[in-house]
């Protein structure tokens, strides 16, 4: 695969030799095969691009089979987990669109990171399909709708950051159940109701 063919070519010259007569064995294979990875997580990833608009071209355009998606811009994928996206991060990319629901089906994601860009509508329920991820950033966007209470599935969750969108309703009491929350920001006019009780469990809050 690439991802290895990399890290060993920086062994030594003897094993770059023997990497690249094993890697040169697949040069005549499709480029799609040669990158496709784990089909789930790139299904997954061309299902979100189909959805988001980038008018500077200067994400979705390495969306494409001619690399691994591992590569491919704002994408981190695990070591440990072999080709598994653990992190998306479009910080400050003038992104625009809805989220698609596809993105639950990356079930190995640690970060989520779509600060100050322009997604629209509500924050899709598959967000509670994220059991590992442990920091979600989704503020200054014009996310619409409730903030969804399934949220409290992502039980290893460290920073909920949604300030500055156009949510609305009351915050979901079941967010007290994330004990391991050390920062949640909220800030919205449209959100009512009073900070619900169940938030004096959350015992790892910095003030």
């Amino acid at each position: 695969m690439k991802l290895i063919f990399i890290t060993v070519c920086s062994l030594s010259n003897a094993i770059f030799l023997c990497c690249l007569t094993s890697s040169s064995m697949h040069l005549n294979q499709p480029i799609t095969t040669q990158f496709k990875g784990n089909e789930t997580d790139r299904l997954a990833l061309l299902a979100i691009k189909a959805q988001i608009h980038d008018p500077n071209h200067q994400v979705m355009s390495s969306w494409n089979d001619s690399i691994h998606f591992c590569m491919w811009s704002g994408v981190t994928c695990s070591r440990r987990h072999h080709q598994r996206v653990t992190m998306l991060v479009f910080y400050s990319q003038r992104l625009a669109s809805s989220i698609s629901p596809h993105i639950g089906n990356l079930s190995f994601l640690r970060e989520i990171d779509l600060f100050s860009n322009s997604f629209t509508h509500e924050i899709p329920l598959e967000i509670g399909h994220f059991s590992r991820l442990q920091v979600l950033y989704r503020d200054y966007n014009s996310f619409t709708g409730p903030i969804p209470t399934n949220i409290f599935h992502c039980f290893n969750l460290t920073i909920l950051s949604l300030e500055k969108n156009k949510l609305v309703g009351d915050i979901p009491s079941e967010l007290g159940f994330l004990s391991k929350l050390q920062e949640i920001e909220f800030q919205g006019k449209n959100l009512t109701g009073q900070i619900p009780p169940s938030f004096g469990n959350l015992s790892s809050l910095r003030v």
